[in-house]
């Protein structure tokens, strides 16, 4: 299982869990301080298990898991807003890897913010956004995460679904790393999916940006998002070794 989830990771996660609403919220638990799982009722499947890995990954099961006869503090929040919640939408913020997760409650709205980076947390927050009980206190430039303060996402990353070629040739320009490098991390798309694009794209991983064509590099992202969106036929990337290399594939 992956330690961490990617911006991919987190859109394509949010859209299965998107189709769940309408669903109920039936109780909190937290098995322990590093996950909580919220047990969903939808009106016509059966009940599955909503579970959240701080700061790594967000899934779903139907497990059978050991639950702690107290539940912890953060539990019984949850179970005081969303026991009996109706789940109205899950979206990705932006291309971050953040999951809101949004319920209709007995008394208004409620949001649940899941962040998967660094190492995590999980926002309960009222209609307003104002923060009615994080998992964690936090600050960051910029942003204070704790009971009475109004939610401030993390600041908006590079959405490659939406990345111009203004915007690619100026990251390419700033850049003093090479293409994959700066792929993976100044676009987002993480080391696997940039070593694709620039396979695609006919260029060396090393490539320097200064030196590379930003149209081609663009046209061949688009066309490996254009696969994400349409297919739902599963890769196997294989490293290079002596004996079996990319030109035997």
């Amino acid at each position: 299982m992956k330690d961490a989830m990617t911006g991919f990771d987190v859109r394509a996660v949010s859209l299965e869990l998107d189709a769940w609403s309408g669903a109920y919220v039936k109780k909190a638990y937290m098995p322990h301080y590093e996950q909580i799982v919220l047990r969903i009722n939808p009106k016509e499947a059966e009940q599955f298990d909503l579970v959240i890995v701080r700061g790594q990954r967000v899934y779903t099961s139907k497990r059978d898991r050991p639950m702690p006869m107290t539940p912890p503090s953060f539990a019984m929040v949850l179970r005081k807003h969303l026991k009996n919640a109706r789940m109205t939408k899950v979206e990705q913020l932006g291309f971050d890897r953040v999951l809101m997760f949004r319920f209709d409650t007995k008394n208004g709205q409620r949001s649940l913010s899941v962040e998967l980076f660094r190492n995590g947390n999980v926002i309960l927050m009222d209609e307003n956004d104002v923060i009615i009980q994080p998992l964690t206190h936090a600050s960051y430039s910029g942003r204070t995460i704790k009971k009475g303060e109004v939610y401030v996402p993390p600041p908006a990353a590079i959405d490659p679904y939406t990345l111009t070629l203004d915007t690619l040739k100026q990251v390419f320009d700033d850049s003093d790393r090479d293409l994959v490098s700066t792929l993976g991390g100044r676009i987002n798309l993480g080391g696997v999916y940039a070593n694709a694009v620039c396979e695609y794209a006919g260029l060396e991983p090393n490539s320097s940006t200064k030196d590379v064509d930003p149209t081609l590099v663009l046209n061949s992202l688009s066309h490996f998002l254009n696969q994400l969106n349409t297919s739902r036929t599963g890769y196997l990337i294989l490293k290079s070794t002596p004996d079996y290399d990319r030109k035997t594939l």
